[in-house]
């Protein structure tokens, strides 16, 4: 007796009915295969012209719309223009008045030396316009993916503006900006979505690094690893840096951050 394989065989018998006699639709009997109806046909056409006047009347309702959603697109940008222009405009009155809060302190201290020394302690933390030679750097982003699904590998991160500026501290820089933002002790550049925050000033693409510090300081840059895994940058997804030496920079005093003050603790 001879074991069946997995689902068994068919019988020899069913094999040679199914050889001799095939299913032949075409001499089978009208009944088995029963024609459409009026009423189906009928059906079937106006479920067509339903789905038709449908896909109409939405492609009439996206193409009517793009002019609103374009002129939409175009008001935002104008109002974030408008409110970038009036954030500069209050930061130089600020940055005005401060320079004369300043002026009367100097005054008040009275002594030379005790003034340049502040003057100097403030360029230090960032808190004075400073000018000197050092270098400038741009970095850029790479192409946009032709697929706007996929992900844009080609784009400046936060963390790659961290990379560079920390590079340049490494190697001297006394005063650093991004985009005309001071760098302090306690800035921070973060994302913020899609775009960058320096100290929740937004900066975007080209971004423009200025730094004071040594003669060599631009040269020292490129010959670093920082400088190398930018050059790869490059050649895998377009991001452009540039680094060159710059002479006669002005970088301006960061905000004064808000003074907190200690107050002893009241007794329970």
């Amino acid at each position: 007796m001879t074991g069946r394989g997995r689902f068994g065989l068919p019988s020899v018998d069913l094999l040679a009915q199914f050889w001799n006699e095939p299913l032949d639709y075409e001499v089978a009997p009208e009944g088995r295969r029963p024609g459409r109806t009026v009423t189906g046909r009928t059906l079937s056409v106006a479920v067509l012209v339903v789905i038709g006047l449908l896909l109409a009347v939405a492609y009439r309702e996206t193409v009517s719309s793009q002019p609103a959603d374009a002129e939409a697109r175009q008001e935002l940008r104008d109002d974030i223009a408008a409110q970038r222009d009036d954030n500069d405009r209050l930061l130089g009155q600020v940055e005005a008045l401060q320079e004369e809060v300043n002026g009367l302190r100097d005054d008040l201290i009275g002594g030379r030396g005790e003034v340049e020394q502040l003057h100097r302690r403030e360029a230090m933390a960032g808190l004075r316009a400073v000018t000197g030679d050092g270098a400038r750097l741009v970095v850029a982003d790479g192409p946009a993916p032709e697929d706007p699904d996929a992900a844009d590998l080609g784009e400046v991160f936060d963390r790659d503006l961290h990379l560079i500026v920390n590079t340049l501290w490494a190697f001297g820089a006394e005063a650093v900006a991004v985009d005309g933002r001071r760098l302090t002790a306690t800035s921070a550049i973060r994302a913020a979505g899609d775009a960058i925050l320096v100290d929740f000033a937004p900066v975007s693409s080209p971004y423009e690094i200025t730094a004071i510090g040594p003669d060599d300081l631009a040269d020292d840059f490129n010959a670093s690893a920082t400088a190398e895994a930018f050059a790869q940058y490059a050649a895998d997804y377009g991001i452009s840096l540039s680094v060159e030496p710059a002479e006669g920079l002005s970088l301006p005093a960061a905000p004064v951050p808000p003074l907190d003050n200690a107050t002893p603790k009241e007794p329970n």
